[in-house]
C-alpha cells in the first residue's frame, strides 16, 4: 500500500509530538494555509482561521487548531469548538449563532471527513458552544486523546534531597502569580528548594504594575529562574530535572504540558477546570484544586488576564502552598501520585493507541471519497 500523506496546518506542541511518531504507512508534513483572500471575509486575531489549503501532494489535510477551507479530504481536531467561531465576518461583530450556522455548513460538506476532539470536555462543546446536535455531524465526531512518546524508565526518578518545582506556560493565565507567591513562602521553610519557570518574560496582560510586581519578585529570589525554552529542551532536559509540576491554570482547552509531566511520572498539582479531570484523578494520579465554580473563573472570557480578585488570588495561592508543602514533606505520597500518573500516561495516553485509531480514520476518509 502506498503511503498516506497527511498535511498538518499548524505544528503546535501536540501536532509536533504525534507527527514524530506516525502510524505505519503515514507520512506527516506541514502545509501552509493561504489567507490572502479569505482573511477579507473571516477577520480573526488568530492566524489562518478558515484560510484556504491546496496541497496536491497530500491525501488528507488535518487542521489541529483552527478550521481551514479545502476541497481535499479534511479532518479537524480542535480542543474546543469555540475555535470554529474565532472570527467575525468582514470585521463586523458577528453573533455566535450566525457563525455557528456557517460552521455547521462547513462540517456538513462531503469532503469534511472527521471532527476529532481532544477530550470529552471538548466534544461537549459541539453542543454547548456550537448548538450543533444533528446526526449527520455527530456521526463524524470522535475523541482521541493527545499522546506522549514513551519515556525510558532510566529517566524517571524520585528525589528527596533537592526539590525542583516546575511551572510552564503563559504566566498569569496558567497561575504563575499563585505559584510564585506560594514558592516564596515555601522557600522560607525548606532548604534546597528551587522553582523553574518556563515562560516568556513578555507577560500577556494590560496590567503593567502587576507584571512588574511579579518580575521583581522573581528577579529578587535567587532560587527562581525564568526563561522561555523550546519544547525539545523542555521534554529532554527540564522536566527530567523537576520533581513537582505546578499548573494552577485559570483557563485551559486541554493542558498538554500536564500530560508531558505525567509521562515522566511527576506529581502534578493542577486545577479542576475543562478537560484536566480527564487526565488526573484527584489524590490518585495528581492533586486537583477546585476553582471551576468560583465566580472569577465562571466570568472569565478570553485568554488574557488583566486583574485577579483578591479573594481568588488568596484562595488559590493558599491551596498551591498547602498541596506543594504536602508533596515536599511526604515523598511516599509524591511518588505514589507520580507512579499513577506514569501508568495513566502509558495506558490512557499511549501513543500506540492513537496510532491504531487515527490510521483507521485516515483509511476510512480515503475510502469514502
Amino acid at each position: 500500500m502506498e503511503n498516506i500523506n497527511v498535511g498538518i496546518t499548524e505544528m503546535h506542541g501536540i501536532a509536533q509530538e504525534y507527527s514524530k511518531f506516525p502510524p505505519e504507512g503515514v507520512v506527516y508534513s506541514e502545509v501552509f494555509p493561504n489567507d490572502k483572500y479569505t482573511k477579507r471575509i473571516f477577520r480573526s486575531a488568530a492566524k489562518g482561521v478558515y484560510a484556504y489549503v491546496n496541497a496536491p501532494n497530500h491525501d488528507i489535510i488535518e487542521a489541529p487548531l483552527f478550521p481551514v477551507l479545502t476541497n481535499q479530504p479534511l479532518i479537524y481536531t480542535p480542543a474546543h469548538f469555540s475555535s470554529a467561531g474565532a472570527f467575525d465576518f468582514f470585521g463586523v461583530p458577528t453573533p455566535r449563532f450566525i457563525k455557528m450556522m456557517f460552521a455547521k455548513r462547513f462540517l456538513e460538506r462531503d469532503n469534511f471527513k472527521k471532527l476529532i476532539f481532544k477530550s470529552e470536555f471538548g466534544r461537549k462543546s459541539l453542543l454547548e458552544y456550537g448548538g450543533i446536535d444533528c446526526r449527520s455531524i455527530l456521526d463524524k465526531t470522535d475523541v482521541i486523546y493527545p499522546c506522549i512518546r514513551p519515556i525510558p524508565d532510566t529517566m524517571i526518578e524520585y528525589r528527596n534531597n533537592k526539590i525542583n518545582l516546575l511551572f510552564v506556560g503563559e504566566f498569569l493565565r496558567k497561575g504563575g502569580a499563585n505559584v510564585v507567591d506560594a514558592f516564596l513562602r515555601l522557600n522560607q521553610e525548606f532548604d534546597d528548594l528551587t522553582l523553574t519557570i518556563c515562560s516568556s518574560r513578555s507577560i500577556q496582560s494590560k496590567n503593567t504594575p502587576l507584571i512588574n510586581e511579579y518580575l521583581k519578585k522573581i528577579d529578587n529570589c535567587k532560587n527562581i529562574t525564568m526563561e522561555f525554552v523550546d519544547r525539545e529542551r523542555l521534554i529532554g532536559e527540564i522536566i527530567p530535572q523537576s520533581d513537582i509540576y505546578l499548573c494552577p491554570t485559570y483557563q485551559e482547552s486541554w493542558g498538554f504540558s500536564i500530560q508531558e509531566a505525567m509521562a515522566y511520572g511527576r506529581a502534578v498539582i493542577a486545577t479542576d477546570i475543562s478537560a484536566i479531570p480527564e487526565m488526573i484523578e484527584n489524590n490518585k494520579s495528581g492533586i486537583l484544586i477546585p476553582i471551576k465554580d468560583h465566580p472569577f473563573i465562571k466570568k472569565s472570557k478570553g485568554y488574557i488576564v488583566n486583574d485577579i480578585p483578591d479573594d481568588f488570588m488568596n484562595y488559590l495561592t493558599e491551596e498551591v502552598y498547602k498541596s506543594t508543602k504536602r508533596l515536599i514533606e511526604d515523598i511516599s505520597f509524591r511518588k505514589s501520585l507520580g507512579q499513577e500518573a506514569l501508568r495513566t500516561s502509558r495506558t490512557k495516553f499511549c501513543i500506540d493507541k492513537r496510532k491504531s485509531k487515527i490510521l483507521k480514520i485516515y483509511k476510512d476518509a480515503l475510502n469514502s471519497r
